[in-house]
């Protein structure tokens, strides 16, 4: 015996109509998440970049901008050259930061060095009444060649620098592997302690 399986064409076209309804629905929540997601990805990229540019801003704001002296071309007078230095060092670090860049030298090509790259600091302090004390390790033969200027554009160049940038220095004294030294090159006195002077700068 046949049996006859009831068949609603009307039925079965409603049942189609829905399941691509349904399939249509799903795919419109994949796309909006996939919308979402990318805008979500490109928020934080945006975050991300003002962060950076808040956190340059920040260390620009936690900068102040100083000067270090170098010789000229002709090593006759200092020039003065803008250096930013870390707002928050305290005159002791401030002042080692100060004499590491003397010694690197310049980057502008009209400057010379003042003293060699291979000059070494040993120690620098200074005292409650203003006396900075640096002293320096010197290879022997690394100063020989230097004249008179060259002798003082060398010491000037860390007297101004030191005493112009850190008001609580008022006098600067050079000391050679620890000891009082008679000059560095046969020229210039290193018995005493050095003022700020002006008059080498142009």
């Amino acid at each position: 015996m046949l049996y006859q399986i009831p068949f609603d064409l009307e039925d079965s076209t409603l049942g189609v109509a829905g399941f691509e309804w349904a399939h249509m629905k799903s795919r419109y929540k994949k796309l909006i998440l996939f919308i979402f997601l990318v805008l979500f990805t490109l928020s934080g990229i945006c975050v991300a970049e003002n962060n950076g540019k808040e956190d340059r801003i920040s260390s620009y704001k936690n900068l102040f901008e100083g000067f270090v002296y170098f010789a000229d071309k002709q090593k006759i007078f200092l020039k003065s050259v803008k250096k930013k230095f870390a707002l928050n060092l305290d005159s002791h670090y401030l002042g080692l930061a100060i004499l590491k860049t003397l010694i690197k030298g310049p980057q502008l090509v009209n400057l010379e060095a003042t003293w060699p790259k291979e000059t070494k600091i040993n120690s620098f302090f200074i005292t409650d009444d203003g006396k900075a004390y640096i002293d320096l390790s010197l290879e022997p033969g690394m100063m020989e060649l230097m004249d008179t200027q060259s002798e003082l554009l060398a010491i000037y160049s860390m007297v101004n620098s030191l005493t112009l940038n850190i008001s609580k220095i008022k006098m600067v004294k050079i000391l050679i592997q620890g000891q009082d030294a008679l000059t560095l090159a046969g020229h210039i006195d290193l018995e005493y302690f050095y003022k700020t002077n002006l008059l080498m700068v142009k």
